[in-house]
């Protein structure tokens, strides 16, 4: 079973990425990554949070040995990077919140 992790999937575009991953590819496991600030709702994916290839993980993207750890232990196969923040003028005041660590 292929595993892909989707960044920021309780946000309002990230839950819709995530409920057609999880419908469209019953057998992939899709992981859900997110920080769930303001911008990020888990009853976005109420309809798809018992599904046997759905998975919710809680954290954040900028901790580098969270995220370290987590691509050690899953192997993901693919990663659909959706974390952002709603208000654009954050995104351009703090740009390190928002992406990947190297």
């Amino acid at each position: 079973m292929k595993t892909i992790l989707i960044t920021g999937g309780a946000g309002f575009i990230g839950s819709h990425v995530v409920r057609l991953f999880v419908e469209k590819y019953p057998d992939y496991k899709i992981v859900n990554l997110d920080k769930l600030t303001y911008a990020g709702n888990l009853n976005n994916l109420k309809d798809i949070e018992n599904k046997p290839n759905y998975e919710f993980v809680k954290g954040d993207i900028v901790d580098a040995d969270f995220i370290q750890k987590l691509f050690e232990e899953r192997k993901f196969d693919g990663v659909i990077h959706l974390a952002a923040e709603s208000h654009v003028d954050r995104s351009i005041s703090n740009p390190t919140e928002f992406f990947l660590p190297t």
